[in-house]
């Protein structure tokens, strides 16, 4: 072979650059038998360089909303993804529908760009939300949301192929290559963000990684096996199926497997027919990553014969059904887990304590699937977390996630977003979800902005600057639990504010009841400086009196029912067969405007009267702030949510939705109820109006409204019904008043105006018109003189 002479130098330049590599890379390179990783690649005549200030390498849900966040905040972005469109696992390729945390702790909802997501595609897809039923809609949003922001450039079609190291520290660039153009790319940039859900940048840059379980004695996790293994969840391949109207044959391939009867599904729900299933899974003996084509080919039999098994074996109501898709691109579970500086353990998800640099916050239980997924066929899929029997020890609290677990500990210019964050397996298992991982993403994106605008790195940003990421992510949407807007630019913070009415806290007696067969509990919202009792309204099927043992004590936050102990107590008596309100003389005093919870001890034949929401009724009914629990068992307290309260009454009457609120800090339920909403108007516009003590100067106004962050929606065509429509906005001095502006057929729970600079003592928002209910909801107002 004739090499010519700077061949040889190149050549020899690599194996240097392997030489001086980090153990880390070099095992994480054998490990894919894969070519050294921080050469450069061969010379390209062809090939088109591109710098920017970030690059994000992957553009599923988490990739996408780190990119806009980061364009938004003033960031030249590269979104380099591989695939022909957005989303990854949520997209129509997939079909993972990514479900909002409504339906895992209450009052919780991700916000900023994953609300924005969320809320449009609702109004825009005429089919319902679920797994298997993503479409087009979804990721027309996404690349809508990605197009039009002039920061941001988008490489899709683009296989991030190798990367170009600096040192064994720090990325310099990476090479791409695009399908169906037959163009190469490198790309360089001071800052990178993984988001390829496998760990693929991190991978190949070197990165510090986990990959499997940890040992028990690692973390000291309890749900951790005493020895570090490798018995990991598998890929899902979804299915859509359609009502032709008519009868539709399938013949199953014989290259297909069989599931001739109901036990051969053990646990696996299949009674929804136009879509599914997550637990057509398949996993060991493959690797997830490794295996992927062979995992793909046999979840493909499995699907099939699910599929078989709905049409042929029994009735299921499927004559009429035809299948018209099934996926050729699984949804992953696993991934390298990116070592940062904090690494997030079950302790920390289980029983969370603030941290200073919180930037987003995971809310899913501890969702660890049987190993094998569909090939264990007499095995439960998995064991849910929030059921009865699991709570104790696989549910969780809302939890922080700090910036320190979103970049690498040994790549100082990469940060990671979506399931390669930085935790243990545990932790992993409920940090790993789609919405979850959009709220990180845009985390990254304000936090790459700060690398720009200090010349730094992920790290200092973190030590240094984390209270400004915090109140940069409040102010675009996002929420931070235990986190406040401290923005002294804020004029609206200085404001007095009053309303036309404010609403009393009142709660629904609902049609049915739960026994209180283990301790009850309801968190509820006091405005006032004492209780003097509360009624429950409580039915008894006993054949003899009861007495109800009742505690008050103060709750931390409107999911969290930890306590420091009972402020006071009461006991009352049921009669036998009686149904009614049951009272309980409380007579303490309290700090006001605070949560406090009261909860019961256990009677088996008494019933705590019980409403519950209806997804298809747009008259929500449960109470801002309020949250209903139970004690399965141990000390581990399990919220209850989609609106499902308790029946009770309190005395002196609470009204916990005050004008002030819109100025308090936060945008939306945490440890208060943090949103003014008004009473019932029939003839005249509500209103709420902002008084400064002098005149201020300002043009913009930063509203955000209600789309019901405890609702967790899958309804076609919907708008959210808390949402207000139709306002405008008005300022004035002494008696006179002038509009600002006019709004009509908003259903989006963010809104920023702009206008010309004026100059005023008062700002009012007059709500004219909602989305369905019949009083108007604010929950944060903010006023900027903007330059």
């Amino acid at each position: 072979m004739q090499w010519k002479r700077r061949d040889w130098f190149k050549q020899l330049g690599s194996v240097f650059a392997w030489v001086a590599l980090p153990a880390s890379a070099k095992a994480a390179a054998n490990e894919q038998n894969a070519a050294p990783l921080a050469t450069v690649p061969p010379s390209d005549p062809g090939t088109f360089r591109e710098s920017y200030e970030l690059i994000v390498v992957g553009g599923g849900i988490a990739g996408t909303s780190a990119a806009i966040s980061a364009a938004r905040n003033g960031v030249k972005v590269a979104l380099v993804h591989e695939r022909s469109m957005l989303g990854g696992n949520s997209s129509s390729e997939v079909k993972l529908f990514p479900e909002n945390g409504a339906g895992h702790q209450p009052w919780i909802k991700e916000g900023g760009i994953h609300e924005e997501f969320h809320t449009e595609e609702r109004v825009r897809n005429h089919q319902a939300y679920k797994e298997g039923t993503m479409n087009c809609h979804w990721d027309l949003v996404l690349y809508e949301w990605a197009i039009r922001e002039p920061n941001l450039t988008l490489y899709l079609n683009t296989h991030m192929h190798r990367v170009v190291m600096d040192t064994d520290k720090r990325i310099r660039a990476v090479y791409c290559i695009q399908l169906g153009t037959e163009k190469t790319f490198e790309l360089e940039a001071p800052l990178f963000i993984d988001a390829t859900g496998d760990g693929v940048l991190a991978h190949r840059a070197g990165a510090d990684y986990r990959w499997g379980r940890e040992a028990k004695n690692e973390y000291g996790e309890a749900l951790a096996p005493d020895i570090a293994d490798e018995k990991l969840m598998g890929n899902t391949l979804f299915f859509r199926a359609v009502d032709t109207g008519n009868p539709v044959p399938f013949k199953l391939p014989d290259w297909a497997v069989s599931f001739d009867t109901e036990a051969d599904l053990t646990s696996r729900n299949h009674s929804y027919l136009e879509g599914g299933y997550w637990w057509i899974e398949v996993g060991a003996p493959w690797h997830p990553i490794k295996d992927n084509n062979e995992i793909t080919h046999e979840a493909l039999r499995q699907l099939l014969g699910v599929w078989d098994h709905i049409k042929n074996k029994g009735d299921h109501g499927a004559q009429n059904y035809g299948l018209e898709f099934a996926g050729f691109w699984p949804y992953k579970r696993e991934c390298r887990r990116i070592l940062g500086d904090y690494v997030l353990t079950q302790q920390h998800i289980q029983n969370p304590q603030p941290l200073r640099d919180s930037v987003a916050y995971g809310v899913w239980g501890i969702d660890i699937h049987t190993q094998g997924g569909i090939l264990a066929r007499n095995e439960r899929p998995y064991p849910p977390p929030e059921k009865d029997d699991q709570w104790e020890e696989r549910g969780i609290i809302v939890y922080g996630i700090p910036l320190r677990s979103l970049y690498s500990r040994n790549i100082e210019n990469m940060m990671m977003a979506g399931r390669p964050i930085s935790g243990s397996y545990i932790a992993f298992a409920s940090s790993r979800v789609l919405s979850t991982g959009s709220i990180v993403g845009q985390a990254t994106g304000v936090a790459a902005a700060l690398c720009k605008k200090y010349n730094t790195s992920p790290r200092v940003v973190a030590r240094d600057h984390a209270q400004e990421c915090q109140q940069i992510i409040l102010r675009q949407g996002g929420h931070i639990p235990g986190v406040k807007n401290e923005d002294a630019n804020d004029l609206a913070r200085r404001a007095r504010v009053t309303a036309s009415s404010e609403a009393a806290l009142s709660f629904p007696v609902g049609e049915t009841e739960l026994e209180m067969a283990m301790p009850l509990a309801q968190i509820f919202p006091v405005s006032a400086k004492r209780v003097d009792y509360v009624d429950l309204f409580i039915a008894s099927k006993s054949d003899e009196d009861e007495t109800i043992q009742l505690g008050l004590s103060e709750a931390p936050a409107v999911w969290d029912f930890r306590s420091a102990g009972d402020i006071a107590q009461a006991r009352s008596l049921v009669h036998a067969k009686s149904s009614g309100w049951v009272r309980f003389h409380l007579s303490t005093r309290v700090r006001p405007d605070r949560l406090y919870f009261i909860h019961t001890d256990i009677h088996r034949n008494l019933y705590w009267k019980t409403h519950s929401e209806n997804e298809t009724d747009l008259n929500n009914r449960c109470p801002v702030g309020v949250t209903a629990g139970s004690l399965p068992s141990g000390t581990r307290w399990r919220p209850f949510t989609n609106g499902r309260t308790f029946a009770m009454r309190i005395a002196p009457a609470s009204f916990p939705y005050g004008a002030q609120n819109i100025v308090h800090g936060t945008n939306r339920p945490d440890d208060w109820t943090n949103i003014w909403i008004s009473e019932v108007e029939r003839d005249t516009p509500a209103w709420i109006e902002l008084r400064w003590p002098r005149r201020v100067s300002f043009n913009t106004v930063e509203i955000t409204f209600d789309t019901n962050a405890n609702r967790r929606v899958t309804l076609p065509l919907f708008r959210y019904p808390e949402c207000v429509r139709d306002y405008h906005i008005q300022c004035g001095e002494g008696s006179s008043t002038r509009d600002i502006l006019r709004v009509e057929g908003n259903y989006e729970r963010r809104r920023v105006h702009r206008f010309d600079r004026v100059t005023t003592d008062r700002l009012r928002l007059n709500v004219l018109a909602t989305n369905g209910v019949n009083t108007a909801r604010v929950y944060e107002v903010r006023v900027y003189d903007q330059a």
